[in-house]
């Protein structure tokens, strides 16, 4: 018969040789197989000492007596306002404090107020020294006006220029430089349009939607004193607003004006060169 060999294990702790398959002789073996410490030196005496590795901290102790002991030892120092000398915690001089012998000193020497530009209006302005570091503008809206990118636009009413934020401009705003022109903005009608065309081929200078007092003027040849109306039927055959028309007429009259009512009926007659040619014939 061939011979057959053992094969020997041995404790994984202790090195104990074993006679079965097992990792371990004893319980006491396994559990200090399992008991896995770190070797630190402690900040307090200098000593090495055994903990948990999730125990490990930015300052270690062997103790609570150690840690007490380190963190309460003291050290002398001199008032950077007063002169007068105090104790005061190691690790508080360590971390750049212990400047102060008291609060009294500290506000004494910290300024109440920091004045600060801002990068945006250039506006001067005073803020608290604790909001010193993360106030940088001087309102709201200049905070938001650096941040935002502006373009140039064209009021539908008074033709003024004004600037929006371009998020404004893609979202279809923009076409007004306030709420009151928006207001009283009413569009040309396919009168008003002829009108102005007719205008424009004539040559004569004009002015669209001019107020004076509660009334508004559809086109104002200021060259020749003239205002001119269109008068669309649907509108303007309405006793109501015929009343209005009065009104109106009587106060352009009295500030010197001719006023030119054309209804939509007699427009129509008319083509735009001959409609200019029209207006060419009454003002000469």
């Amino acid at each position: 018969m061939p011979k057959v060999y053992k094969e020997k294990y041995f404790c994984l702790q202790c090195g104990k040789t074993l006679n079965s398959g097992l990792k371990f002789c004893s319980r006491e073996c396994k559990s200090k197989s399992q008991i896995k410490r770190i070797i630190l030196i402690c900040m307090g005496c200098g000593k090495q000492f055994a903990i948990w590795p999730y125990l490990k901290r930015k300052t270690n102790y062997c103790s609570v007596k150690c840690y007490l002991n380190s963190t309460r030892r003291k050290q002398s120092a001199k008032c950077i306002v007063c002169g007068n000398d105090f104790l005061v915690k190691e690790y508080l001089v360590k971390k750049g404090y212990g400047l102060y012998c008291s609060r009294k000193c500290q506000h004494e020497d910290y300024p109440d107020r920091v004045s600060k530009k801002c990068p945006q209006c250039g506006t001067v302005f005073v803020v608290p020294l604790s909001w010193s570091k993360f106030r940088k503008f001087c309102s709201e809206k200049c905070r938001d006006d650096a941040v935002r990118d502006y373009v140039s636009s064209v009021c539908k009413k008074c033709g003024k220029t004004f600037e929006l934020p371009r998020g404004d401009l893609e979202r279809g705003r923009g076409n007004f430089c306030t709420y009151r022109c928006y207001l009283t903005y009413r569009g040309p009608s396919t009168l008003e349009e002829k009108m102005e065309k007719a205008l424009n081929l004539a040559g004569i200078k004009f002015e669209r939607e001019i107020k004076y007092k509660r009334f508004h003027v559809d086109f104002l040849l200021k060259d020749s004193k003239t205002a001119i109306e269109c008068d669309g039927e649907h509108w303007h055959l309405r006793l109501v607003n015929q009343d209005r028309d009065k009104r109106k007429d009587e106060l352009l009259k009295s500030l010197g004006y001719k006023v030119l009512r054309f209804s939509g009926k007699t427009m129509d007659k008319y083509t735009e060169n001959q409609l200019a040619s029209l207006i060419t014939g009454i003002l000469n």
